[in-house]
């Protein structure tokens, strides 16, 4: 059993009643199903945690003070002060953006300072569905700069589930689109706050700004 599900399981033993919210900044638009990464216009990057849970409610105040009892001893450990919400003063390297029991499974949100924090947390924590070899995000333009446009090949979506090769002049047009760059050992789930406009292939659509990234090095750019 792998640190994460040892963590979960404590957190939640003898806990009553339901729900709680109410960390960092809000993220109305990421209401995950499944545990995923979320990225928001700014390049801000946030990932979900989704676990089942049996036998019982639980109980907001200890489920939030458990999880953010965790986050601070972990962002102390890197010299970040010992807390879990960023301030207007202070970014943390991790906070806690929300979490929630209900319906029978346990959620938090997560908000990361940048690409490299979200990676070093997950991978501490062995949170597996979220866990890449490499992410990164930038505007369209920085991503032609560092190279990520000559990794593959992109499709373009259109209106509905329409999906078409996309030409090189127009890629050649993207500057302050957002860019997504997600290398993972096994599919992950991303979901965009704005609207899907090109994907590497193999990427699997899901909704209009919800993808699963195979194996590999993929990229997206929404608007």
């Amino acid at each position: 059993m792998n640190k994460w599900k040892v963590l979960w399981i404590a957190g939640a033993a003898g806990l009553m009643i339901s729900g709680c919210k109410g960390f960092a900044t809000e993220s109305s638009q990421f209401q995950p199903e499944t545990s995923s990464i979320y990225v928001d216009r700014s390049g801000g990057i946030f990932s979900a945690t989704v676990e089942p849970y049996e036998n019982g409610n639980y109980n907001s105040e200890t489920l939030k003070e458990f999880i953010a009892n965790e986050v601070a001893s972990y962002n102390e450990s890197l010299g970040a002060p010992a807390a879990s919400e960023n301030t207007k003063e202070t970014i943390l390297p991790v906070a806690v953006n929300s979490c929630l029991a209900e319906n029978g499974r346990l959620t938090v949100i997560y908000q990361y300072e940048n690409s490299e924090a979200f990676r070093a947390f997950a991978n501490e924590y062995k949170d597996t569905a979220n866990q890449t070899v490499s992410f990164g995000t930038g505007t369209a333009q920085a991503g032609r700069e560092a190279g990520w446009f000559l990794d593959g090949g992109f499709v373009k979506l259109g209106k509905g589930e329409t999906i078409t090769e996309a030409q090189k002049k127009d890629l050649e047009k993207l500057g302050k689109e957002r860019m997504v760059m997600v290398e993972a050992s096994h599919p992950v789930t991303i979901q965009t706050e704005g609207t899907l406009l090109y994907m590497t292939r193999n990427v699997t659509l899901l909704e209009k700004n919800l993808v699963q990234v195979p194996e590999g090095r993929h990229y997206l750019i929404f608007r």
